[in-house]
């Protein structure tokens, strides 16, 4: 049996913890890359990352973004020693106390971590399908398609508003600022899709039809197999991910999208064509 602790606090990240919190997170998922989503949140006047410290140390954490109509509660992790002592609830309880009632929050749960989001009320949107490129995702050209620069953020942001259901401007720059590197798709002087490629994912891609979404596609995928590259499209988007099973991009696993508040979900996932990550939407 676990022994009961008893020192346990939750309270907001403190400057300085960031190290830390990496490594929590690096043991808690198996991985080592959470220092960007780390140093990006706590940057973000919207994001708020809450932990919970047990025994002198940091032992779960829980971050949420609030864009204002929607939020999102990502980077959920407990230290592997002290699962099943209820922390990981905890500590989401803690990060979800602060956003106003009935805003809606999703997120992407795991298959062992969909019960605890169930006890909170979260229920089930559709899936967010995880998929991988090992060389490049080719696509028929459309007019139309350019280099992102940073003055183009304003008229994507905008265009991404409409689809996302929010403004994640903040975010958006964000991500270009780590890694500029998109593309940007007009019709008429008219944004009708964008796509940011990250360190080791491309998205988000939001784009008006599965043409463009293609293209956008095609111009952020890797040229070779040295890089890979993670893609999460939401399930709803069932033409983008015949056109990668189509291409040989694999699929790695699926996860659950559940939303907790509002009587709808507030974006098209059906005009997303990958998902940012699983923090920012």
């Amino acid at each position: 049996m676990s022994a009961v602790v008893d020192d346990v606090v939750c309270r907001l990240m403190r400057p300085g913890e960031e190290a830390e919190l990496t490594a929590l997170l690096a043991a808690a998922f198996g991985h080592p890359r959470f220092a960007p989503a780390v140093t990006r949140l706590a940057a973000m006047p919207n994001a708020a990352i809450h932990v919970l410290e047990a025994e002198g140390a940091l032992r779960a954490a829980a971050a949420v973004v609030d864009y204002g109509p929607v939020a999102y509660l990502g980077i959920v992790g407990t230290d592997p020693a002290m699962q099943g002592r209820g922390f990981g609830r905890r500590v989401c309880e803690a990060a979800l106390a602060p956003v106003r009632a009935g805003c809606p929050v999703l997120l992407d749960a795991t298959i062992s971590g969909a019960p605890v989001y169930e006890k909170l009320g979260f229920g089930d949107v559709d899936q967010s399908v995880v998929l991988e490129a090992r060389g490049p995702i080719p696509a028929p050209p459309v007019p139309g398609v350019a280099a992102l620069t940073a003055a183009d953020l304003p008229a994507v942001a905008a265009y991404d508003a409409g689809v996302f259901g929010a403004d994640r401007a903040g975010a958006l720059a964000a991500l270009f600022r780590e890694r500029p590197e998109g593309v940007v798709c007009r019709r008429d002087g008219r944004v009708v899709g964008y796509g940011l490629r990250q360190d080791d994912r491309i998205g988000p891609v939001l784009a008006e039809t599965q043409a463009v979404a293609a293209a956008l596609m095609a111009a952020l995928s890797p040229a070779g197999p040295e890089a890979p590259a993670a893609i999460t499209v939401p399930s709803a988007n069932t033409a983008m991910l015949d056109h990668l099973r189509e291409q040989g991009v694999q699929e790695l696993r699926r996860l659950r999208h559940m939303r907790r508040g509002g009587d709808r979900h507030p974006g098209d996932r059906s005009r997303m064509g990958a998902i940012a990550n699983f923090h920012l939407g």
